[in-house]
This record gives C-alpha cells, sequence and structure tokens, in this order.
C-alpha cells in the first residue's frame, strides 16, 4: 500500500493542530513466521501478544505474535490456508481455515490454545461454514456462521457448544467481538431489508440505532465498559469514524481528502484508534487508494506516522486495535515494500 503525499499532508495537518497533544510512541516490528517476507495483525490482547497471518510466498499462515516471535499456529489439514483474527488476555488465539479438502473450501472456526488447534466448526448450525472473528478471556468465542452461498448469522461458541445468534429475522449478520463481560457486538441485515449494528447481552439484543443525518452505522470494536467504536455511513458525504456509549453516536470527523475514516479499536479509556481510506488513484491499471492509521484526539483524528520516530523505516497504514495499556496494533510498509505487523508503544 502506497502512501501518496498530499492526503499524508492533509492528516498530518490535523495532528498539528489539534488541541490535545498526542502521544509519540516506540515501534516494534513484528516479523513474520519463518521464510515469509509479510504479516499483517488482527487483533492485540492487554499483553501486547497478537494475532494475524504471515504469507509470501506461502499463502496466509495463522500466526501469533509474542515476546518478539511469530509463531506458526499450524493448521487443521495439512497445507490449508488459516487466518487469526482475535487474541485472548490469556494468550488464546481464536481464527478460521478453509478446508481445502471440501469442494467449496468451506471455512472452518477454530481456537488455538495450549499448544493445539480444535475445530469448532458446527456443519448442523451452519452447512456453508463458520468464521471467528472474536474471543475473550473465558474463550467465548464469536463470529460469523455460513447458512448459504448468500445468507450468514452471528454465532456464539461457549464450553465445546455453537450457537445461532441470527439476530431474529436476520438474513445477514456477523459478531465482530466480544469483551469480558460477554457483550457481543455486530452487524445485520434483514430479511425485510432493515439494517444496522447490534448489542447482544445477557440474551438479549440492542439496536444501536443511527444518529441523524447517517443513513447506517457500523460496529467493530467494545470496550470492557461496553462502549463501541465504529463508523457512521451518510448519502452523499464520506463515512466518519465514530463511538457508541449511553445509547449515542459520538462523530469523530473525517479526514480531508478520504474517502472515509473509521474506527478499528477502542479501550478502556476511551481511546479510539483506526483507518483512513483514501480514494482509487486509478483504475487502468487499478491502484486502490492509500491507508493511513490514526488516533483519535481532542481535537482530531491523528496520523500516527507523526507520532513514531522519523527514522523507523516504516510507513503506517493501518491501526488495527489498542490496549489499555495504551499499546497499538498497526500493519505498516516496511523499506522493502513488504507489509508487517508492528506494536507501538507508548514512551
Amino acid at each position: 500500500m502506497k502512501i501518496h503525499l498530499a492526503g499524508f499532508l492533509a492528516i498530518a495537518l490535523l495532528a498539528s493542530t489539534a488541541r490535545s497533544p498526542a502521544q509519540s510512541y516506540n515501534l516494534t516490528d513484528f516479523g513474520a513466521v519463518s521464510g515469509e517476507k509479510v504479516s499483517g495483525g488482527y487483533g492485540v490482547n492487554a499483553l501486547g501478544q497478537a494475532a494475524g497471518v504471515s504469507s509470501n510466498p506461502n499463502g496466509d499462515i495463522a500466526t501469533r505474535f509474542s515476546n518478539g516471535k511469530a509463531i506458526n499456529l499450524g493448521t487443521l489439514e495439512p497445507l490449508d490456508v488459516a487466518i487469526a483474527t482475535a487474541i485472548s488476555g490469556s494468550g488464546e488465539v481464536a481464527g478460521y481455515e478453509f478446508f481445502s479438502s471440501t469442494a467449496n473450501n468451506t471455512p472452518h472456526a477454530w481456537i488455538y490454545s495450549n499448544g493445539a488447534m480444535t475445530d469448532i466448526h458446527s456443519a448442523s448450525l451452519f452447512p456453508a461454514g463458520t468464521m471467528a472473528e472474536g474471543i475473550n478471556s473465558s474463550g467465548v468465542v464469536v463470529g460469523e456462521g455460513l447458512l448459504n452461498s448468500s445468507s450468514f448469522h452471528a454465532f456464539l461458541y461457549a464450553n465445546g457448544r455453537m450457537v445461532d445468534l441470527g439476530p431474529p429475522g436476520a438474513y445477514q449478520a456477523s459478531a465482530s467481538a466480544i469483551n469480558d463481560s460477554g457483550q457481543v457486538i455486530g452487524d445485520f441485515y434483514s430479511t425485510t431489508g432493515s439494517s444496522g449494528a447490534f448489542l447482544y447481552a445477557n440474551g438479549k439484543f440492542t439496536s444501536l440505532g443511527k444518529p441523524a443525518g447517517a443513513s447506517a452505522v457500523s460496529a467493530f470494536a467494545i470496550n470492557s465498559t461496553g462502549q463501541i467504536a465504529g463508523e457512521l455511513y451518510f448519502s452523499s458525504t464520506p463515512s466518519h469514524a465514530a463511538v457508541y456509549s449511553n445509547g449515542l453516536w459520538t462523530d469523530l470527523g473525517a479526514v480531508p481528502g478520504a474517502s472515509g475514516t473509521h474506527a478499528t479499536g477502542i479501550n478502556t479509556a476511551g481511546q479510539v484508534v483506526g483507518i483512513a481510506i483514501f480514494p482509487v488513484t486509478s483504475y487502468h491499471p487499478p491502484k486502490p487508494g492509500k491507508h493511513v492509521g490514526f488516533i483519535a484526539v481532542k481535537g482530531g483524528l491523528v496520523d500516527l506516522n507523526t507520532l513514531i520516530p522519523s527514522n523507523s523505516g516504516f510507513i503506517i497504514t493501518d491501526a488495527i486495535g489498542i490496549n489499555d495499556s495504551g499499546q497499538i496494533l498497526c500493519n505498516a510498509a516496511n523499506s522493502s515494500g513488504n507489509k508487517h505487523a508492528i506494536l507501538l508503544t507508548p514512551k
């Protein structure tokens, strides 16, 4: 992912005009498993451990990044592609694997714990596959279960049993995260055409609604107090990163020149990180728009590239999550142009 100067300057300007000073960070390169050149992060825990993938020259390899090492988590079937999407406070990892032994490469959700990967897929509930997206410290997993090629529901897996959460009336739905209190968030599209974000807690679904002026909302991350990081969509303007708390959405604003911003992580202190996505620069040949990772501060969204050492050798493209110590999991391009998962630690 290439950074284009015009958009970079636009976000840097936000950093310089923000009313609250932003924290600066040291950077740790997570690297990749042996033999691979590329890695990417999907989730971070309170210990600064991360879950993600390594690849190139091989396909995606489920990886746990811990104590300076990139650990290959293996596969359920030989030579399959596997993706680690989330990591708990105790270091358990959740993800999914595309089974090459099935005609349609059906995905199977799994948990990695105590050095072993366990298949948690329920073919009876979700014949077209399951993909784990979140895990909490009790080992409860949430994600997406495919009923067929076009319809899917949110699922919850606990104590050896998978449950179809729906929500009721949903044609398409996915659970994206779960906190240690068991609160689950996700998005849905119903058979009646309605859509939105939901919170599931104590057996009850709550629609998160949408603020005046927004055409739709999405929920991506939830912290220990139930605050939710997500995105507001508008009919004629770029999407905005947002936070849902106490029944209300707060718009975190936009980045000049970006085609949208969304919040990907939120910690207990309410610190929010996310990604600004810029428009496609060329269709022939195809050149996707750049991504820039940001942290929200009072007064604006700050480009994380302005908060790391100038000689780091990395350009941050995506901020993926933030833990309660303020450490931020990012994906970044190194000096060779390869993407690596990195960890930013407050100085």
